[in-house]
């Protein structure tokens, strides 16, 4: 479509932008501004003086006379050569259009008495003409045969491109947020992090204050939204490199921005973090660029059918479809995980916890395995309508769509964390996240569908229930919570295990390297009774370091005894039978023994 000089000029243009932001991050975290009074000239000298300050913006300013030169060349170009391709022309004339916005916007915060305001619409010139070069850029390295003309397809309009563009549109506000933050000098309004002085709103609420929780939660919902799109492109366009390669580098990216914002209010160099975080987040906005370049250029023979197209199959009452939705959180799953959550308060404050932090932990950690499940459910439609046990879900039968179940699911994770985060502690809001990030990201994306060991590293997922009932009493990690942990990651593979030999075929069907499809019954029930044997062996632990009394020890024996001996029994004569009595105990034995610690760390 596009000649080999216009792709090697646009994608020099597009380097010397982001150079361009990366010395006005510079610029602007020194200050240096101000040390070049005129404008466009330096103090009214061709030269720059011979001041260190003076140096870095008359260099920051002949960066900018550089880009607008490469700009101009790549406009003239497109007229020149390719002004029937409308978009092509249309991004190159944006790019010229922002680029002059950008320059006026530069020397107007030298003028103005708001320079901060002015300093973040100069930043987003700047982020706008990146995105129209980013796009011409990623236009001429698409294959020719994989292009389409701009209207003709559905694509433009689907849920997925929208997604994009809303974490785009939130990436710009996150931007000018962050601008405003450093422009205002309110970066350290709010000492620690990720809470604000220690809480959410501090008492000694001002405008420096907003401003700075005005950046931490655009974070939050950016965050959400970039979420959305890795977890739409990792479910449905998976056969697509160009478009998994380029969301697993935002996503990783993010994660890694959100660190270098933490460290910019807790490090004794915040000058040097600050561009590293602004620089982060250039790359990051540059990310969803191409994606959505990507999305919006690329044939539908190449991606799959929109998924605007998929409607419930039949308008269901209020109620069933309420009910439809709850049965998304796998509510028989949360029932287990909530059991370990309020034990773990009941040990670790050695009695009765306050009601309201019950209430308010039980329903922040409803929430968080509610919407682990749901975005579970979403992820795992394509191999669930391979399996007798998950054929049924809603999200097989189409009495959900996927967006609905998407959206639900990132809805109760968000809710999960804002509980935790305003009416227990952050700790537990972190943790709880985590182990949302891990089972969805990790475990189901990953280790599921490509490892035998999947279980056994996936398990750490669901023992982090009792770490935030633990922490929401004491708010902190110690080793009674990590015993806690402990137990149930030894408990998981002899639990999971027992149920994949009753759904062998299923998971044989659908392709996912379950131990009993890989290795075969016999191993997998040797595993099991080995892993029976280290659960009960680490059970009995507290009580030679006095953290538990006799009571819990007789009680655990004979609940762990039994244990083994089903285990040990499927070993010696598999069957299903015996298979499915050792599943249904274990999720018994597990709500038991929590129960059993709980009341003897009140009453011994």
């Amino acid at each position: 479509m596009t000649s080999k000089s216009f792709r090697q000029l646009s994608t020099i243009t597009s380097a010397w932008l982001f150079f361009l932001i990366f010395m006005g991050a510079v610029v602007r975290v020194i200050d240096s501004s101000a040390a070049c009074s005129s404008w466009p000239l330096c103090n009214n000298l061709f030269v720059s003086p011979l001041q260190l300050s003076a140096w870095i913006e008359f260099s920051h300013r002949m960066v900018a006379g550089i880009a607008a030169l490469l700009v101009i060349t790549v406009a003239m170009i497109a007229w020149r050569s390719y002004r029937h391709y409308h978009f092509i022309l249309g991004a190159a004339l944006g790019m010229v259009a922002f680029m002059i916005i950008q320059i006026f916007l530069g020397g107007a915060i030298l003028w103005t008495d708001n320079p901060a305001l002015v300093s973040a619409a100069h930043l987003l010139g700047a982020l706008l003409a990146l995105g129209a070069s980013l796009f011409l850029t990623t236009v001429t390295y698409l294959p020719k045969e994989d292009m389409t003309q701009i209207g003709i397809s559905s694509r433009n309009h689907s849920f997925y491109f929208r997604s994009i563009l809303l974490a785009g549109l939130g990436f710009l506000l996150l931007l000018i947020t962050g601008t405003l933050v450093t422009g205002t000098g309110t970066a350290f309004a709010c000492s620690g992090w990720p809470l604000c002085q220690g809480e959410i709103f501090p008492v000694n609420f001002n405008l420096e204050i907003a401003i700075n929780l005005l950046h931490r939660f655009t974070v939050v919902l950016v965050g959400v939204l970039i979420a959305a799109v890795v977890l739409q492109t990792r479910r449905r366009y998976t056969g697509y490199r160009l478009l998994n390669n380029w969301t697993t580098t935002l996503g990783l990216l993010f994660l890694i921005q959100m660190g270098m914002g933490g460290l910019y209010s807790l490090t004794t160099l915040p000058h040097i973090i600050s561009v590293i975080h602004l620089g982060l987040t250039t790359t990051i906005w540059g990310c969803l660029i191409v994606l959505a370049t990507i999305c919006y250029m690329t044939v539908e023979s190449v991606m799959p059918p929109s998924e605007d197209e998929e409607t419930l199959a039949t308008p269901l009452p209020v109620k069933q479809r309420a009910a439809t939705f709850f049965k998304l959180t796998k509510p028989w799953i949360l029932i287990l995980l909530l059991i370990t959550t309020i034990t773990a308060m009941f040990i670790a404050a050695e009695g009765l916890p306050s009601i309201s932090l019950i209430l308010y932990t039980l329903l922040g950690g409803a929430l968080s395995a509610g919407g682990a499940s749901t975005l579970n459910s979403y992820i795992d439609s394509d191999i669930d309508q391979m399996m007798s046990r998950t054929s049924r879900r809603a999200t097989v039968t189409g009495l959900v769509t996927p967006q609905e179940t998407l959206l639900f699911g990132l809805t109760l994770s968000t809710l999960s964390f804002l509980i935790f985060a305003i009416f227990v502690n952050m700790l537990s809001a972190v943790l709880s996240t985590i182990g949302i990030i891990y089972y969805v990201f990790f475990y189901t994306l990953y280790l599921k569908r490509t490892t035998i060991h999947n279980i056994i590293i996936g398990g750490a997922a669901g023992a982090i229930p009792p770490l935030v009932g633990w922490t929401a009493v004491t708010n902190n990690l110690d080793l009674g919570a990590f015993y806690l942990f402990a137990i149930i990651f030894f408990w998981t593979p002899p639990h999971t295990w027992a149920l994949a030999l009753l759904v062998k075929k299923d998971y044989a069907q659908a392709r996912v390297p379950m131990l009993p499809v890989v290795v075969g019954e016999k191993e997998t029930t040797y595993q099991i009774l080995l892993y029976s044997i280290l659960l009960i062996t680490l059970t009995l632990l507290p009580f030679t370091f006095n953290m538990l009394s006799w009571v819990y020890l007789i009680v655990a024996a004979a609940l762990g005894s039994h244990f083994i001996y089903l285990a040990w029994k499927l070993w010696r004569n598999y069957n299903k039978s015996l298979s499915k009595r050792l599943y249904k105990f274990s999720q018994a034995y597990l709500a038991l023994l929590f129960l059993l610690m709980a009341l003897d760390r009140s009453l011994f």
